[in-house]
């Protein structure tokens, strides 16, 4: 009974085996679907850049071969500071990135790639 109901089905839209979708039809799936714009690659660069950078500075703190390392007198005190407060901007980015979710995704990728490139850094 179902076979016959579905073949009712067919016979009333007029579909024909091999036809192809309308290029309106498949362009507004696509636009409601959110994928009408390629992804972004500069936010994901952008985040290991910054993320690798602060990274350096926050394990150059702790080495004694490095300028800025311990007993490095004001300019590790400078450079330190930039790198803490580096930190801290990146953990407010993130939270603010989570928070807004998809009004953001940009920001989302920035800040993910941006936590994930610091963590690796720090753990290398």
């Amino acid at each position: 009974m179902s076979g016959k109901r579905f073949e009712a089905q067919v016979a009333r839209l007029d579909w024909q085996p091999g036809a192809r979708p309308r290029a309106e039809l498949v362009d507004s799936v696509l636009q409601h679907h959110g994928r009408d714009s390629a992804r972004e690659i500069a936010p994901a660069v952008w985040g290991v850049l910054v993320g690798a950078l602060i990274g350096l500075l926050l394990k150059g703190m702790s080495l004694e071969s490095a300028a800025w390392g311990p007993d490095s007198g004001l300019l590790g005190l400078g450079i330190g500071a930039v790198a803490l407060s580096g930190l801290l901007a990146s953990i407010f980015v993130a939270a603010k990135a989570a928070r807004l979710g998809r009004k953001a995704p940009r920001l989302l990728q920035f800040a993910s790639i941006n936590l994930l490139t610091l963590a690796l850094v720090q753990l290398v």
